[in-house]
């Protein structure tokens, strides 16, 4: 396909906008796979900065950007199209509510067919009967207001989507479900190209922890504290949405591949088919990593915590920590590297708690730094306490150096420090605790800080455990294997 991609990776709100566990894989990926040529399209709302983050690479020959809250306007309705507007209403609404009976392919059949967009299927007069409808079968004890919002919200979304150019490509990636996944659906039904979609996190279970915690979602009480059945509420809604694009993409996906065996279980109860299953996970340039020199020269028990200034990396957990840290093991000093832009609120309550608990000695924060490899080597333990994770990169690569870890028990991190069954690597490379647990994260770290030789001893497995498993070179070849298995040409089996 000389005058296309290879390779087309779908990723929603990532690279090459905002600086993260995915967009930086993705970025490694292709420089990895330098034979092979990328397009990316890249799905975001109108509010997010387009301003790039990562250089651009000799082999993206090509980037899409897909606005979910600005779909394309269509043609103007007919008075002769109330019926289908109707029927294209409630195609929307049973894509939302677990596709029945094929309802996002013939909604973008219809879609295709008839040209509609926005003033059809959201403004228009038919279309605002339908939705009084979908109200009263969805949503009828929520205010209707919020309801509508919400609707045109995720209507506006889809309907970004199935609009979306597509680029010619041999084969389309998705690197989640959901939008991502829901867009790698849509090019799969029109170009009939082969379709693997890659999950890093089970996308069902971010958007469960996000709508939990919601605080602009409306919750009638109507439940009270009965234990039987209750009534949908707004947060029920959005939930069944998402989960709803999950399934989309598992049914039209030909490979779903994730980075550890934990997550494959929660793909099956999502729907997942187990033929379509397979199991890549990341790579890093272990190599450089392990090459980096570890400092010997005097300094204090020093504690690495690399990542956004988020609330899904918990950093009010490993800021407690660290105030019971600095008693167990004194002169202690914990470096703190990631940006604090994406939530301000939350970094400023951060910078708050370091000063309530009088740690602005022991606690650094660096923010965005040049080179984060110039710190690998001056450390003594990295320490992750995140409620959500795939498999971080920033722990594969602290690991690949010969730093032991203490991690929460989320994502693979088990994996990476105690192994797996089957793992030529034995022993354990750090320390894994339960989640919002500050004390039990603190007990970890100084019992690693305290014992040089568990600490050397877990720093080499780690290492060993990272160069066997997770070199770029390996995975590299793995994700080569696979798109030749689904597209054989010689451009994928690349030495």
């Amino acid at each position: 396909m000389p005058d296309g991609a290879d390779i087309c990776l779908i990723v929603e709100g990532g690279y090459p906008y905002i600086v993260g566990g995915v967009a930086f894989w993705m970025d490694a990926f292709m420089r990895a796979s330098s034979g092979l040529k990328f397009h990316v399209i890249t799905i975001s709302i109108s509010s997010q900065p387009k301003v790039r983050k990562f250089a651009i690479l000799d082999n993206l020959v090509g980037t899409t950007d897909v606005i979910l809250d600005a779909c394309p306007t269509g043609r103007a309705p007919t008075d002769r199209d109330s019926d289908v507007i109707s029927a294209g209403v409630r195609l929307i609404q049973s894509t939302f509510s677990g596709d029945r009976d094929g309802s996002f392919a013939k909604l973008v059949d219809l879609v295709q067919r008839t040209g509609f967009g926005q003033a059809a299927l959201l403004d228009s007069k038919p279309a605002w009967i339908a939705l009084e409808q979908v109200y009263r079968d969805l949503l009828p004890r929520a205010p209707f207001v919020d309801f509508f919002w919400s609707w045109r919200f995720l209507a506006q979304s889809l309907l970004s989507i199935i609009s979306t150019p597509l680029p010619q490509a041999r084969i389309f990636h998705a690197v989640s479900a959901g939008y991502a996944g829901l867009l790698g659906a849509y090019a799969r039904h029109v170009t009939k190209r082969p379709y693997v979609v890659t999950e890093h996190g089970i996308y069902t279970n971010e958007r469960r922890i996000e709508l939990g915690i919601a605080d602009w979602i409306f919750d009638s009480g109507a439940g009270g504290f009965a234990v039987g059945e209750r009534p949908v509420e707004l947060r029920d809604f959005w939930f069944n949405a998402f989960a709803s694009l999950s399934q989309i993409t598992y049914e039209f996906a030909d490979v779903i591949t994730t980075q550890y065996r934990a997550n494959q279980d929660y793909q099956r109860l999502d729907g997942a088919p187990e033929h379509k299953l397979r199991i890549i996970p990341n790579g890093i340039d272990a190599d450089v990593y392990a090459k980096i020199h570890r400092s010997t020269d005097p300094r204090p028990p020093t504690v690495l915590m690399i990542g956004r200034i988020v609330p899904i990396k918990d950093t009010r957990t490993f800021i407690m920590a660290m105030a019971r840290l600095k008693d167990l093991v004194p002169g202690v000093v914990a470096i703190m590297i990631g940006p604090e832009e994406e939530d301000p609120a939350y970094a400023k309550g951060c910078r708050e708690l370091v000063a309530q608990l009088d740690l602005e000695a022991t606690v650094q924060f660096l923010g965005r730094v040049r080179d984060v490899n110039a710190y690998l080597g001056q450390v003594d333990v990295i320490a992750l306490t995140s409620i959500s994770e795939a498999q971080p990169l920033a722990l594969l690569e602290a690991a690949a150096t010969g730093l032991p870890a203490v991690t929460t028990d989320v994502g693979s991190c088990r994996e990476l420090i105690e192994g797996f069954e089957g793992d030529p690597v034995i022993g354990v490379g750090g320390i894994v605790v339960g989640a919002c647990n500050p004390n039990a994260v603190a007990e970890a770290l100084a019992a690693i800080l305290s014992n040089d030789q568990l600490r050397a001893d877990m720093g080499r497995v780690m290492q060993r455990r990272t160069l066997n498993l997770y070199h770029k070179d390996r995975v590299r070849r793995m994700y080569e294997d696979l798109y030749a298995s689904m597209d054989p040409q010689p451009s994928f089996t690349n030495p």
